[in-house]
């Protein structure tokens, strides 16, 4: 069998759905994303907890459009958006027993964009699941579906290329703490040639040191966990108090700074059954 499209500029993936609940709608008129409570002629569609963590974890994602609105069967769709550089498919289809249960349904997620922004959002998708997404609940049935799409997919090249994608986000993330850690090395070197000033301390430099070799294992401890935003405010952290110890640095950091204005945050299952409200610029605030 043949293997997914994995090009420099794409990546495709199937992931099984877990669940699909009824909290969005999709404007008749312009085919739309809308939030359940959307008032204007449009359609229920189930999106399923893939589709719903995706587009969470997309920075500002255009409002989703459909080019497959759902008709009789709900949770058959396909839609596109766009967040930045990184575009975004998303079709659900049903691989087994005829569309009647969330377990008998699955995703084609494509990627378009750079390795690392498609990666990465692969890792945060399959961390904020419950569930391994490219393991289905139905194999026999997934297996033969797979095999009938373009490129003659395999369950097993389709984990692999999961797999690789999350190798691609890790060796990201390796980078971001091996510079930190160079950082902190040069830092140190400096701390150990410099004497106390009115404005800077050695010993109050070697606490700020200790925080920042602190936090580094906490971003370490995170991404084993798969918590990328909880990752990367460590590695923030870090980096913010190597600062403060260096001798030669030109101002003072506060660290309350980082704790009010996290860089991310981690979805939870009460954050995920909460609808996510997309706004179309193309409408009245009114409408929505």
């Amino acid at each position: 069998m043949g293997s997914p499209v994995y090009g420099e500029s794409e990546l495709v993936v199937y992931a099984q759905v877990g669940q699909a609940k009824a909290n969005h709608r999709v404007e008749n008129d312009t085919g739309f994303l809308r939030p359940k409570s959307f008032s204007l002629p449009s359609k229920v569609v189930y999106l399923g907890d893939v589709a719903t963590h995706a587009l969470a974890y997309l920075e500002h994602p255009e409002t989703p459009h459909f080019s497959e609105p759902p008709q009789f069967n709900e949770q058959k769709w396909s839609f596109q958006t766009q967040s930045g550089g990184l575009g975004l498919t998303i079709s659900s289809d049903s691989y087994w027993g005829f569309g009647l249960f969330n377990s008998g349904y699955l995703n084609r997620i494509v990627l378009k964009g750079s390795p690392q922004s498609y990666a990465r959002l692969l890792f945060d998708l399959s961390a904020s699941l419950g569930h391994r997404p490219w393991e289905f609940i139905h194999s026999s049935a997934a297996r033969k579906y797979l095999s009938k799409q373009d490129g003659a997919v395999s369950l097993e090249s389709n984990e692999k290329t999961w797999k690789e994608a999350f190798e691609t986000a890790r060796a990201k993330f390796d980078e971001q703490i091996f510079m930190v850690e160079e950082q902190g090395k040069a830092v140190l070197k400096r701390i150990r040639k410099t004497s106390d000033s009115k404005e800077w301390s050695v010993k109050q430099a070697e606490k700020s040191i200790e925080h920042a070799d602190y936090d580094l294992e906490v971003a370490r401890g995170a991404l084993a966990d798969g918590n990328a935003p909880g990752f990367e405010r460590a590695v923030a952290r870090a980096e913010a108090y190597f600062i403060e110890a260096d001798p030669e640095a030109n101002s003072a950091y506060s660290m309350d700074d980082l704790y009010e204005a996290p860089q991310g945050q981690v979805l939870d299952q009460t954050t995920i059954e909460q609808e996510i409200s997309f706004v179309d610029l193309t409408v009245n605030e009114g409408e929505e």
